[in-house]
């Protein structure tokens, strides 16, 4: 945006295309979840952007892979942005990289991308989970060692877990997941043998439990990785087995598993494919969905024939536009390709869209062929370049 701006490309009317394309994409952006691939194409001739959502909870970590095969020198532009008003975190300009985004609290990130004006080629984006610290707290376990997660009843349900607890042999080494700096360490309560160490990267209190020894200072600052003390069953866990309780308080608990995860589900890497610009259902009726999973909001109801523009796929699902405008996902066995049929000879009025703002165009319909027909009764016609019109018959 901010070369558009300094060429003066903006104040032209090629510019306010693009920038609008931009914004509109975040209006239209629809929400996924990780793991997920999704590919697609840009072109030159059509000015656009794509958005997607991803829910994330606080401390959660994604690696984003990013592969921009294009048929010019165009980089593609991918920017993330957070909240209600979608304030940008980060913005690349690139053809193959790799982000990795820590959400800083729970809540909807967009991840858009955009290639530079006039840029034509084809996208591939993967979004995987990741860890966000490198060291698990317990020497040989991950996360799949852990067995009370946060919100367990404790007490009869008078209270609930504020962390997790991960089960290890009597005297297994407790270890820092970050470099830090301790600032207590106590022998007191309901967490017994305790060790609290500052993660000054991200304002968080991390707090280790019911150990059997403690084997650092208070003040001493630890690398990721050194031995703060051994697991045991000290305090109110002396009728349990010996397990570390973990903890991160900022403000408050917040729960450690997003921050502890370790083990993923891996996206698929996508076999490069052209996709269609149109389809139609094939079906007598097709469940739009709100995410590619049967699991998720059915939208719409699309009855058999009804045109669609694809946006993008993922492995076993397009991503689609109604004529209407509506953005959702249709699962691939459930669309065709678009048959096509002569219109005549005539010289008549056609629109860009069917709903304002539209331009209004003389076209001669013996260059086009009719593909469908909209819940309005326009009919929907193509030319041989692929723009799309309606017309009233």
């Amino acid at each position: 945006m901010n070369t558009l701006e300094s060429s003066g490309i903006s104040k032209t009317k090629i510019g306010a295309v693009w920038q609008i394309s931009a914004q509109e994409a975040l209006v239209n952006a629809v929400e996924l979840e990780v793991p997920v691939a999704i590919q697609g194409s840009f072109k030159a001739k059509s000015i656009k952007a794509e958005a997607w959502k991803i829910r994330l909870d606080e401390g959660a970590s994604v690696n984003i892979f990013i592969h921009w095969q294009a048929s010019d020198s165009s980089r593609l532009i991918v920017d993330l942005l957070e909240g209600s008003e979608w304030k940008e975190l980060q913005s690349v300009s690139t053809q193959n990289d790799s982000l990795k985004f820590e959400a800083e609290k729970t809540g909807n990130y967009l991840l858009r991308i955009q290639p530079e004006l006039m840029g034509e080629g084809n996208f591939q984006v993967r979004v995987n989970g990741t860890a966000t610290y490198a060291i698990f707290p317990v020497q040989g376990k991950t996360s799949r060692a852990i067995q009370s997660f946060w919100g367990d009843p404790r007490d009869g349900g008078r209270r609930s877990h504020e962390g997790v607890d991960v089960f290890a042999a009597r005297g297994t080494p407790v270890l820092s997941p970050v470099e830090g700096v301790v600032t207590s360490v106590r022998d007191r309560g309901l967490g017994g043998k305790q060790v609290w160490v500052r993660d000054s990267k991200r304002n968080w209190n991390l707090y280790f439990a019911h150990l059997d020894s403690q084997l650092v200072n208070n003040l001493q600052r630890v690398q990721a990785g050194d031995t703060l003390g051994l697991v045991g069953n000290t305090g109110n866990a002396r009728t349990t087995a010996p397990h570390l309780h973990f903890g991160i308080y900022s403000g408050g608990a917040i729960n450690p598993l997003p921050v502890l995860r370790d083990h993923f589900e891996l996206a698929p890497v996508l076999e490069q494919k052209e996709l269609p610009e149109l389809m139609k259902v094939s079906s007598s009726q097709a469940n739009l969905r709100s995410q590619p999973s049967t699991k998720s909001l059915v939208i719409a109801r699309l009855q058999s024939s009804t045109p669609v523009f694809v946006k993008a796929a993922t492995a076993d699902w397009y991503q689609v536009r109604t004529v209407e405008g509506t953005v959702g996902f249709l699962y691939q066995n459930l669309v065709a390709p678009v048959d096509s049929t002569a219109i005549g000879e005539n010289l008549t009025y056609a629109i860009t869209a069917t709903s304002p703002p539209a331009d209004s165009v003389l076209v001669n319909l013996q260059e086009f062929r009719q593909i469908g027909i909209t819940a309005e009764g326009y009919g929907v016609i193509v030319d041989k370049d692929g723009n799309i019109y309606y017309h009233a018959d």
